[in-house]
């Protein structure tokens, strides 16, 4: 296995080519089809793909459709319309909601939280019978069984957890979850390295800097073992008035500067991949 530390954007071509050839290689697998062929994504998901690059991502963290993989704040379910299916015949599909009691206060948002696991019963026939709904943190004990996921997938999530102050508790769970040498996947958006505000001021604009969140992660028994630019975008100022939501898909301002934001397009972001090591 390659260890490789990618902080600039240097190395991007390199990892297309890269990457690009083995997608080549790789046309019509099963990965292939749950990107590209797939009947259960919404109308216009597809049109996020040159953004997100899933496809690439799920190569990158070698996903295979007979492994368990867990997918952190599946949200409106972009991801997880790729994954269930992809995982539904020899592998199995683990959504981890964001637990509602972590944002009580919320109501609204809490309640939606809430209603996860009767949503995802309303797709249970794409993502197969062994499928699983639940939270992470879980209030007691974990989410799932210990040991028992392949790889868990964090994408644009852990400012919150930062925010809402169970980062330690989810990495701690995330940790037991995993197999020995399981994968966690990390689509994280970035602020520069020389930004002078600490990390929750960072989480506040929904950004880490990529040296800390590696440091943070690293502590709790992972090691980074490669970083990918697929996701970088350098037109990126990072500055916004409503931090990285001011950007699409949220422009967060409505009309004002539209067509600017938009010429931006979605946020820089980091591209993780860690094994569990102890």
């Amino acid at each position: 296995m390659s260890f490789v530390r990618n902080w600039g954007f240097a190395a991007a071509a390199a990892i297309g080519i890269s990457l690009g050839g083995a997608i080549a290689d790789h046309h019509e697998d099963a990965i292939w089809k749950a990107v590209h062929d797939n009947s259960v994504r919404k109308d216009g998901e597809s049109s996020r793909d040159a953004a997100r690059h899933p496809e690439e991502f799920l190569r990158f963290l070698g996903i295979e459709p007979d492994m368990t993989v867990a997918e952190v704040n599946p949200g409106g379910g972009w991801y997880s319309r790729i994954l269930g299916p992809l995982l539904k015949e020899d592998g199995k599909y683990v959504g981890l909601e964001h637990n509602p009691d972590v944002y009580a206060e919320y109501a609204n948002y809490a309640a939606n939280l809430r209603a996860y696991p009767e949503k995802f019963e309303a797709m249970r026939a794409d993502f197969g019978p062994n499928a699983v709904a639940t939270w992470i943190p879980a209030s007691a004990g974990l989410p799932v069984d210990e040991a028992s996921l392949d790889a868990i997938i964090i994408v644009r999530a852990l400012h919150n957890w930062w925010r809402r102050d169970f980062f330690d508790k989810g990495m701690e769970q995330a940790h037991a979850m995993l197999k020995p040498g399981g994968v966690m996947g990390v689509v994280q958006h970035r602020i520069d390295e020389d930004f002078d505000g600490d990390r929750m001021a960072a989480a506040q604009k929904g950004r880490w800097k990529q040296s800390d969140l590696v440091a943070a992660i690293e502590a709790h028994g992972f090691k980074l073992v490669e970083a990918s630019e697929m996701n970088a975008n350098p037109k990126d100022e990072k500055n916004y008035e409503k931090g990285v939501w001011t950007l699409p898909p949220v422009l967060a301002l409505g009309d004002a500067d539209k067509a600017k934001y938009e010429a931006i397009g979605e946020s820089d972001r980091m591209t993780l991949k860690f094994v569990k090591v102890e």
